[in-house]
């Protein structure tokens, strides 16, 4: 047994500990509904790309074992993403590659030089900036690959023939789903519905996608659905890959650019992913260790053969609606997987497209999440919308471009907030001694003599000019005051436009006849104040913790009488 005190030097190890028998049983089922979907979308992504159809299967194998050994969470998957490989691909055009297993070298060359750059993201600590995705913007997500995920499935469950734009697109032909709807396939892809749904409600402990796949292909064979015209998955490449470094590329500088663009776009779709469903199932996700097992994943698929992965949704979905717990599902599908293509490629041949698009279908009906938007609604209108831009922009323009203009909206929504931060006037309750805001708190006066004015931010250089303007506003209320407080307690940087605003701060509070008081402030804030020699400009014994502290002085008589005043009350 290791010792608790070694598991902390083992990178994602500490995941495994804790699993039962029982929970090891449900996990295995759950690899198995995952394989049973994996399969047949490495094999299009891999067509997808120009490379042979077994190397989207490689990568499965090898980018599952790779993070399930090294990665942080328990129940993401990974695999070929839409978005990587069509960069990949269009990066190979580029680099005028053709022939398949030329772009299979170069596929994996990238995904080794991927791997090591997430590695030294990690070293550099580069994961803290998954932090730019907000909670809106995670919620967003999930829905807008719901609905993406659902609408891919269109095609197949019609039997019409897909296009390239249906699976970023997924509403923009549906009038062509519909007059070419093919009846059989149709017929068939409701009924594996209807089969998934009747033992979700019924038999939610079986293992309805495993069922579903070993009973179409029974049904495919015996009614010889290709003669039908209803689509399976047809033959598959048989045989598991070999330990292989990549050829020398002729293009090292192109394939080097090429890797760095898709190693962020890479990042940035499975650490989106893997905080969505973290958020779903109560795990904590460390962007810099999922740069490590994201690191491993490519690093393995690149040796053998395969190319670029990152956190699958739909497969991660399918895990976990099917009762996924523990990195063991991804053993169990890498495993499952490596078998089929070595020996059972034969029966999948038959397997339906239909039965397939059925899974994935309901898998994306579980990861939409209503309450999480009506939470939304009730916390914030502004949190709400960029959750609905999130949504929009992965359905209409893809998951990258979708998270990015989410991103920046929720970043502009910040510098916004944060260049007109609210401000009060503060007083105290009768026969209380402690400051609140006048304008919450009708009972509450103004003291005596002295404005105590609450500035809720730091000063920045993009809000310097709002703090001045309402610092004069505030003054002009107080006409007559002896005492000016300014409460600092929110305060916590100051750049050199801070400086200067609290330094004009002063010289008018004096030109007023007043005298100004600072109390609160931490940190940096105190640090530049102490730098610029506007502490002692000030005065330190003008400097307070707080503004209870500073009223208080006041009131004693430290630096004279105050006297009394009563000045407008009524603003904010």
């Amino acid at each position: 047994m290791i010792p608790a005190s070694i598991w902390r030097f083992l990178p994602g190890t500490d995941k495994w500990r804790g699993i039962t028998p029982a929970q090891a049983r449900g996990d295995a089922l759950a690899g198995l509904s995952v394989a049973a979907v994996a399969l047949p979308v490495g094999l299009a992504y891999a067509t997808l790309m120009g490379v042979p159809a077994a190397a989207g299967l490689w990568a499965a194998i090898a980018g599952m074992l790779g993070y399930a050994l090294f990665g942080a969470s328990r129940t993401l998957i990974v695999g070929p993403d839409t978005a990587t490989c069509t960069l990949i691909a269009a990066t190979l055009t580029g680099m005028a590659i053709v022939a398949p297993e030329e772009r299979l070298a170069a596929a994996a060359g990238m995904a080794l030089v991927v791997g090591l750059g997430c590695l030294a993201a990690r070293l550099f600590r580069l994961g803290a900036l998954a932090n730019l995705l907000s909670r809106p913007v995670l919620v967003g997500y999930m829905a807008g690959v719901a609905i993406t995920l659902a609408g891919a499935q269109f095609a197949a469950l019609t039997g019409v023939g897909p296009r390239g734009s249906d699976l970023l697109r997924p509403f923009a032909e549906v009038s062509r789903l519909v007059t070419q709807v093919h009846w059989p396939t149709l017929v068939f892809g409701l009924l594996c519905v209807a089969f998934l749904a009747a033992l979700r409600l019924t038999r939610p402990r079986w293992p309805g996608p495993i069922l579903l796949v070993a009973i179409s292909c029974l049904v495919s064979w015996l009614l010889n659905f290709p003669a039908l015209g209803i689509a399976v998955v047809g033959d598959i490449p048989a045989g598991l890959p070999a330990l292989h470094l990549p050829e020398r590329m002729h293009d090292v500088d192109a394939l080097l650019m090429g890797a760095a663009g898709v190693l962020l776009v890479s990042f940035s779709s499975g650490i989106v992913t893997a905080r969505s469903f973290a958020a779903r199932t109560g795990e904590t996700v460390d962007p810099n260790r999922e740069l490590v097992g994201f690191g491993a994943a490519n690093i393995a698929a690149g040796l053998f053969q395969g190319f670029v992965v990152t956190g699958a949704d739909s497969r991660t979905a399918v895990g976990l609606s099917a009762g996924a717990r523990s990195p063991l599902t991804s053993v169990v599908a890498a495993l499952a997987l490596a078998l089929v293509v070595s020996v059972a490629t034969g029966v999948l041949y038959w397997l339906p497209q239909a039965a397939l698009a059925a899974i994935l279908l309901l898998a994306a009906l579980h990861l939409f999440d209503w309450r999480a938007f009506a939470t939304l609604a009730r916390i914030s209108r502004a949190e709400l919308a960029f959750a609905v831009l999130a949504t929009v922009g992965v359905v209409f323009y893809g998951v990258l471009t979708g998270v990015v203009v989410a991103v920046t909206a929720t970043l502009m929504y910040v510098m916004y907030v944060t260049a007109t931060p609210r401000d009060a006037l503060l007083g105290r309750l009768p026969g209380d001694t402690a400051l609140c805001k006048l304008h919450l708190n009708p009972t509450a006066k103004p003291v005596p003599g002295t404005v105590v004015w609450l500035f809720e931010s730091s000063i920045w250089f993009f809000n310097a000019d709002a703090f001045r303007r309402r610092a004069r506003e505030v003054m002009v209320l107080g006409q007559g005051a002896r005492w000016f407080v300014l409460d600092a307690e929110a305060m916590t940087h100051a750049d050199a436009d801070a400086i200067d605003a609290l330094t004009q701060l002063r010289n008018e509070v004096e030109a007023r006849g007043m005298t100004l008081l600072l109390a609160g402030g931490h940190g940096n804030f105190r640090m530049a104040l102490d730098r610029s020699g506007l502490a002692d400009a000030i005065g330190r014994d003008r400097i307070f913790l707080t503004p209870e502290q500073a009223v208080e002085a006041v009131e004693a008589g430290r630096y004279g009488r105050a006297e009394d005043l009563a000045f407008d009350q009524s603003a904010p």
